[in-house]
């Protein structure tokens, strides 16, 4: 890694921003937080008067005009990204962009060409590959720890009632934690997905405009079954994934990561799993594209990569609203 200092803008001073300045904070060596963008006049003092932020502006032009910055964390809502992406990347910004990526696999699509076009690097936040356990389980699987892997059964159930604008999309659960847990399935299972089909629905229980439930089965190869349910209206709090090989079998779920076998059984806890080690992973997400500026090797989490979940989340709604199995390409929607 190198130890290059970079001049940070946080563009959008929405709640998720708290996980990425109280991340920024505890690495001062490597980071300068230099702004904050946002059109509401009490986040941007929020931004300023918790976290010591010494510019703000309402736009990204006054802050392009404003003050000197090579990269931007950018956290608006993601049906306003693409003009704001567009923007930046015009300026010669490197963009690590929040999750979800995109609405749709087209405005991805879109975004990665303008960052190419400007020759830009571009990332996610896919924080939840370290918080949730997706990398160090990944790991064990390559070492061949539970041998070939056939199927994952994942599941998460919780009652959930988001505020703002997230409530008023079309699309609601999966966008919000399907985009965690797909983008984790290809971290685990290193093989394309081939086809996607889902069900959804929306409960009188939640206050959404999308849909607060959903079942998802993703063929990955043409060996691995992905069976995933998600739930924002369960009365019964339950998360795990079950990881399904032909010599044993492992798990995540409570912040610990376990192998169960002939042998017997080990866990082992998920390093930044707790919610004080939270904000290190989205650091962790910035600090991949900050490898890739130094180096210009493209980063893990990069946009590019970002396409293939992209791609299962779109393709799912689309098989949600067909009654259809979805088929992808290299992983990709056609």
């Amino acid at each position: 890694m190198n130890d290059s200092k970079h001049r940070i803008a946080v563009i959008g001073a929405g709640g998720v921003t708290e996980m990425h300045f109280d991340g920024f904070r505890m690495r001062p060596e490597r980071i300068d937080v230099v702004a904050v963008v946002d059109p509401s006049a009490e986040r941007r003092e929020w931004a300023q008067r918790t976290y010591g932020v010494p510019n703000a502006y309402a736009s990204v032009a006054e802050a392009l005009a404003g003050v000197e910055f090579d990269v931007a964390v950018v956290c608006t809502p993601s049906h306003v990204r693409v003009a704001t992406v567009r923007e930046l990347a015009a300026a010669g910004k490197h963009l690590l962009v929040e999750k979800p990526f995109a609405d749709g696999i087209d405005e991805a699509r879109e975004m990665v060409a303008i960052a190419d076009e400007a020759g830009v690097q571009l990332a996610v936040d896919q924080n939840f590959r370290e918080h949730w356990g997706f990398e160090p389980a990944r790991a064990l699987i390559r070492e061949g720890r539970i041998g070939t892997v056939h199927a994952i059964n994942h599941r998460v159930l919780m009652h959930r009632e988001d505020v703002g604008w997230r409530n008023e999309q079309p699309h609601h659960a999966l966008m919000v934690m399907g985009v965690h847990w797909l983008d984790g399935f290809r971290r685990l299972l290193d093989v394309d997905a081939t086809e996607v089909t889902a069900a959804t629905y929306s409960s009188p229980a939640i206050t959404a405009v999308g849909e607060t439930d959903a079942s998802v089965l993703v063929r990955f190869g043409d060996d691995v079954t992905v069976s995933y349910t998600e739930s924002f209206s369960s009365w019964i709090n339950l998360w795990d994934t079950v990881v399904l090989g032909d010599r044993g079998t492992l798990r995540i779920a409570g912040g610990q990561v376990t192998i169960a076998g002939p042998d017997g059984e080990e866990s082992w806890p998920v390093p930044l799993g707790t919610g004080e080690t939270k904000p290190l992973t989205a650091y962790g997400q910035l600090d991949a594209l900050l490898d890739a500026v130094e180096t210009g090797v493209e980063a893990p989490n990069s946009g590019r990569d970002n396409l293939k979940t992209v791609s299962l989340i779109d393709g799912a709604y689309r098989s949600a609203e067909t009654g259809r199995a979805v088929s992808l390409v290299d992983g990709l929607l056609p």
